[in-house]
């Protein structure tokens, strides 16, 4: 792995524990910041293991996050809206078979001004 994207990985893991410490309070926190921030200092081989255990937690959080992102767009925003949709008892798509024809019938006239700004 390239030596600036492993200083560039503990750099950013070191700051992240830094923010955790001033938002929650917490000096445990602050240790493992300054553990890592020393492990990258010193040690090369161990800078390359942390960056390494980084980017596969990475990875598994890139299987997991989108689904359960998802599955809440779905649940708090799309259901209900097809619920809403489902009591208004309109025929949005015109799904039954009630209509002898699709098209739908326009009654006023078609004019130039309408050609012009068609979005």
């Amino acid at each position: 792995m390239n030596k600036e994207k492993v200083n560039e990985t503990i750099l950013t893991i070191t700051v992240g524990f830094i923010v955790l410490h001033l938002i929650f309070k917490h000096n445990a926190f602050l240790y493992i910041a300054l553990g890592i921030g020393v492990c990258g200092i010193v040690s090369a081989y161990l800078s390359e293991k942390i960056s390494i255990l980084w980017y596969k937690l990475a990875e598994l959080l890139g299987y997991f996050i989108p689904k359960i992102v998802l599955s809440l767009v779905f649940y708090l925003f799309l259901y209900p809206i097809s619920l809403l949709a489902r009591l208004s008892n309109k025929d949005h798509l015109m799904l039954r078979n009630s209509y002898e024809s699709y098209f739908i019938t326009r009654t006023r006239k078609t004019e130039k001004s309408d050609f012009e700004k068609t979005w």
